[in-house]
């Protein structure tokens, strides 16, 4: 008996230390292994990322060439005066930086975004921009101001346009600055019937004598210079009976479309049953 229990003891001490010498060498193996995973998966990372660079690089490039075709596309679309304004804005912005630069101060009407708005009249630097003093004035007066203004810096054998929905004259300040820019043109949209009607235009062409277009108040209405340069039609005013037209049938298309849903709804009916 107590042969058997050393034998027994004796068995599992070799065992127990066979197993301490044999275990190491699988847990390194394992290690092994798992440096290799851990290795292949840092190379995966390290391809994916270089991929996404390389994706986000493209897609750089995608949306500055982007950004290039649509700056060549507004270009394109700006007219002739809108593209001399960037440029006179940019040399502004070039001069406001300036140290040495001389400051010329002049009264300049600008209007408001809104032109039923009040506008401002500046006493600024028409160079540089720099606003060295302003005030309030009319609408009315501000459109007319600015409407001078952009006739006497506009390009050479420029075309300036103008829209209001607002205005249906000019005073003399304007006639004034087309007589000095025989050069120029002047293209006018705006609404007839008291600025309530039909959107009209016409053109002023350049070296007219616009001094003699001036009634004795020293204003021209729209409709009397249309009538000299030829007024067109741009888009038709909505009037009451073309309104209730469009009432009208848009009451008869929903009626229609009502009795349509109803009747296929009894087709279903019928064929369910």
């Amino acid at each position: 008996m107590k042969a058997n229990r050393v034998l027994t003891m004796l068995f599992s001490s070799v065992f127990v230390a066979a197993a301490a010498v044999l275990l190491p060498a699988p847990a390194a193996g394992v290690v092994r292994a798992e440096e290799a995973v851990v290795a292949e998966a840092a190379e995966d990372t390290k391809q994916n990322t270089e991929t996404v660079q390389e994706n986000a690089e493209d897609i750089q490039e995608q949306t500055e060439d982007a950004g290039q075709n649509t700056e060549i596309t507004e270009e394109e679309q700006l007219t002739e005066e809108e593209i001399a304004e960037r440029e006179a804005e940019a040399a502004r912005k070039a001069l406001q930086n300036d140290p040495n630069h001389i400051h010329h101060f002049k009264w300049i009407a600008k209007m408001n975004e809104s032109e039923s708005a009040e506008g401002t009249i500046n006493y600024m630097c028409a160079e540089c921009g720099k606003i060295w003093y302003f005030r309030p004035i009319a609408p009315y007066y501000a459109f007319q101001g600015d409407v001078a203004r952009r006739i006497e810096i506009a390009p050479e054998g420029a075309t300036v346009k103008v829209k209001t929905s607002h205005f249906i004259n000019f005073n003399k300040q304007v006639m004034e600055a087309l007589a000095e820019r025989q050069d120029v043109s002047l293209y006018v949209s705006f609404l007839d019937q008291e600025y309530k009607g039909n959107r009209v235009s016409f053109v002023i062409p350049a070296d007219q004598d616009t001094m003699s277009l001036l009634d004795e108040n020293g204003y021209a209405g729209f409709l009397y210079l249309g009538g000299i340069y030829g007024l067109k039609m741009e888009v038709p005013a909505v009037t009451d009976d073309a309104k209730e037209n469009v009432v009208e049938e848009t009451v008869t298309s929903t009626e229609e479309t009502v009795t349509s849903t109803e009747e296929a709804v009894t087709v279903t009916d019928t064929v369910t049953q």
